[in-house]
């Protein structure tokens, strides 16, 4: 059972990565192609798109798949009841899913509902944050793995005055963080779904206001990733309790482009210049 896990895990995190930074930094990439190539795509000739068309075999799936979802959906906003934001974590993860059966069955089925949720649905804060949180601890307890949370930050600024192909706002200037925040659930009989859910946003939403008060030079000329970490630090401290105790910040990825070129951040210049034996060390 422990073998289905992780296959039907990683495609749940695929699914979140696309809607999170992964999918803002597509979209910048996309964007840096249209500042660079706008005029020439106004005189390019239209592509010639292949018709296809769709079998009874096709439609058939494509209306199973969508049967599938729409009963995922309404499976896990039946956990959504009167008051769970009150109920302790030991309590509500348990009702989820108490056996190795029950999860496999229960990561497949929030894999269902985050493929197809909208951020203008009803009830998207309630399954990216309570059900999305839940679910990585149900999973990472099952495999024995240390909890950790995801943590995509972007700032975009230098709005441009065209849109690209798909009608969004080209930016001039993009930063793109990821990282991972560990933490641990100390007392989960005792800390209720609403202090837990609490406590993950507050340090997300504090790193993003962080980033965001940056200036494009300040991010481009400093250490960002010191300065990230630094204040993540102050956050893990000030949130940390008794009964959930959060980590500093991983960063494993920094992606920064102006008008189109990559600028490569101060930690990984002093890295090269280490390389090259410029500088004896780097601070940390």
């Amino acid at each position: 059972m422990k073998k289905c896990l992780p296959i039907i895990f990683a495609a749940l995190l695929m699914v979140s990565a696309l809607t999170g930074c992964a999918g803002q930094r597509n979209l910048a990439l996309r964007n840096s192609s249209s500042e660079q190539n706008n005029a020439a795509v106004q005189n390019s000739e239209p592509a010639i798109s292949q018709s296809v068309t769709s079998t009874n075999g096709t439609a058939n799936a494509s209306s199973a798949a969508s049967t599938n979802a729409s009963a995922a959906y309404e499976k896990l906003i039946a956990y959504k009841t009167e008051g769970y934001e009150k109920q302790s974590i030991a309590d509500f993860n348990a009702a989820l899913a108490s056996t190795p059966d029950e999860l496999t069955e229960f990561l497949a089925v929030v894999a269902d509902v985050s493929s197809i949720i909208s951020h203008d649905d009803e009830n998207y804060v309630f399954f990216d944050t309570t059900i999305h949180f839940s679910s990585n601890e149900l999973y990472c307890e099952h495999m024995g793995e240390e909890l950790t949370f995801s943590m995509p930050l972007s700032k975009q600024s230098r709005p441009c005055d065209y849109l690209d192909e798909d009608g969004e706002t080209v930016y001039g200037f993009n930063c793109f963080i990821e990282a991972n925040v560990a933490y641990s659930v100390n007392a989960p009989k005792l800390i209720t779904v609403a202090e837990r859910d609490q406590a993950l946003l507050t340090y997300k939403e504090e790193m993003q206001n962080y980033l965001n008060g940056l200036s494009e030079a300040e991010i481009t000329g400093s250490d960002i990733k010191k300065m990230l970490t630094d204040k993540s630090v102050e956050l893990a401290n000030s949130l940390s309790t008794e009964k959930l105790k959060l980590s500093p910040c991983e960063i494993y990825l920094i992606d920064i482009n102006d008008a189109g070129t990559e600028i490569t951040p101060l930690y990984s210049r002093m890295i090269e210049e280490v390389e090259k034996g410029k500088i004896s060390g780097i601070l940390h």
